[in-house]
């Protein structure tokens, strides 16, 4: 009985240690995008920035061009489309009661207005398993699905305006319904 609350306070201990340490390894030390020259590691061999350069062929920092994931010289998804979330969001709200992106005469709007039909009341984020789909299903492939069946049109290309429009409006309309019903 005596030992319990010793074995208490050093659980206690080593998970108060534990919870100290995770942060360094919370950035992803296996993606070179999570920067892993930010990493505060004391062992050298963790933190591939504190090598010499060339010394290991798997530190991004070594790369000719610097930072694998800087802007500069990258393979661009499209044409630039928008300067922030709001632009996006205003030409997805347009699209959302557009009837001619179909051929059914239906819109977005068509089948939920005053947020019917979205379940969300259920407050998930996408991906989650869609009856009507029976799969579980991405918010892009959710949108292509309404686009292919209940609008009759055709469904946009993965990186397209048209397609980051669309789910950014679908979550301006999700945030303004959880702020209107927040309980």
């Amino acid at each position: 009985m005596v030992r319990q609350p010793l074995f208490n306070y050093l659980a206690v201990a080593m998970l108060l240690f534990v919870m100290q340490a995770t942060p360094a390894y919370a950035e992803n030390p296996c993606n070179p995008c999570a920067n892993p020259c930010a990493m505060k590691h004391t062992n050298p061999c963790a933190n591939p920035c504190a090598m010499k350069k060339h010394a290991n062929p798997c530190n991004p920092c070594a790369m000719k061009g610097a930072n694998p994931c800087s802007t500069t010289g990258n393979t661009p998804i499209r044409k630039h489309a928008f300067g922030n979330f709001q632009q996006a969001a205003a030409v997805g709200k347009k699209m959302w009661s557009d009837e001619s992106l179909g051929t059914a005469g239906v819109s977005c709007k068509s089948c939920h207005a005053g947020y019917e039909l979205l379940n969300l009341d259920k407050n998930q984020n996408f991906p989650h398993y869609v009856e009507m789909v029976g799969d579980v299903v991405t918010l892009d492939q959710m949108i292509n699905y309404c686009m292919l069946n209940p609008m009759k049109g055709k469904q946009f290309d993965k990186n397209s305006k048209d397609l980051t429009a669309m789910a950014a409006y679908f979550r301006a309309y999700r945030m303004q319904y959880l702020r209107a019903n927040r309980k």
